[in-house]
């Protein structure tokens, strides 16, 4: 049977001993980001596994690292395949997309924090190059909508921290999440944005890859589940999330108002440079209940981001 949430499939993870648990209080500036990059540099790829830390410092929430891409045994887990048939598994969800299902209320509206009482520092962002980074970064699904087509855009842009209620979003020209984010910019208005933490393990599979344009995400996910992944509309916006995710945060790009965004540890193993990039206010985080957040880990490679990119991108 398809995953039908993120915590389904880091059971079958840690039953398989795929995933280790770390039960000490760690600190999130530092500690479970060097214990990661410990874990993909000391070990063979085929010895790797995820990381669930249960006590972060200072967070609601435990955190998730490595999960998906520790190796390729935890990317086939997560297609519920072999490691030797993912191609055949990604061709087949290609020539298949499965149009997703919109639901009225999910599990990750569980929970609501709007305004005010949508801190991020609830959150376990980690920061992921250890006095090189900036702040913590949200590594995850970023998605946002054509202004007039309502058309989505699900990709990885990793997102600086700028305070409790704000983060500088790495929306690059050329890159279709900026693209349409311009649509409502250039009419003035605040476009809808929002992060998906801990998705169906095919929602996160699906955003890595290098899709061609005008090819839904979501489609592809459901193609890789074998069932349409159901969605629900933002608590803020228009915008159609995953409804089994961990966590949702939904902000607006704020139009004219740019920042500093960078230097951040790339999966390329260098610091990317700093440039002026969208602030987005955030307006709401929504989330399960017990819910896990899940970071993905770049830097210095191999990493998690590698694994990942390959893997998905092969067959393409």
């Amino acid at each position: 049977m398809a995953y039908n949430n993120f915590r389904d499939f880091l059971s079958a993870a840690e039953q398989q001993n795929l995933l280790r648990r770390v039960a000490p209080t760690v600190d999130p500036t530092w500690e479970p980001a060097s214990i990661a990059k410990w874990m993909f540099h000391a070990l063979p790829i085929e010895e790797r596994f995820g990381l669930l830390f249960d006590n972060v410092a200072g967070a609601k929430f435990p955190l998730a690292i490595g999960a998906l891409g520790a190796s390729i045994d935890t990317y086939a887990l997560a297609l519920q395949t072999e490691p030797g048939k993912l191609n055949e598994k990604w061709l087949q969800a290609l020539a298949n997309p499965i149009e997703p299902v919109v639901i009225n209320t999910a599990p990750c509206q569980e929970n609501i924090l709007l305004g005010n009482d949508a801190l991020l520092s609830v959150l376990p962002i980690p920061v992921w190059t250890p006095g090189k980074d900036p702040a913590p970064y949200i590594t995850t699904i970023t998605v946002t909508q054509h202004a007039d087509s309502g058309a989505q855009n699900m990709g990885v842009y990793r997102t600086q921290v700028r305070n409790e209620h704000s983060v500088i979003a790495n929306l690059n020209p050329g890159r279709q999440g900026n693209t349409y984010a311009q649509t409502w910019l250039e009419q003035g208005k605040p476009a809808p944005i929002a992060w998906i933490i801990g998705a169906e393990p095919v929602v996160h599979l699906a955003a890595v890859a290098n899709l061609p344009l005008g090819v839904d995400e979501i489609t592809i996910a459901g193609g890789l589940k074998g069932l349409p992944v159901e969605i629900i509309r933002a608590k803020m916006s228009n915008l159609l999330v995953p409804a089994h995710a961990e966590i949702i945060i939904e902000g607006e790009v704020i139009p004219g108002q740019m920042e500093t965004e960078g230097p951040f540890g790339e999966s390329a193993g260098y610091m990317s440079g700093a440039a002026p990039k969208p602030v987005v206010r955030i307006t709401a985080i929504t989330y399960r209940n017990n819910a896990i957040y899940y970071g993905l880990s770049s830097q210095m490679p191999p990493s998690e981001s590698t694994v990942m990119q390959s893997l998905s991108n092969a067959p393409l």
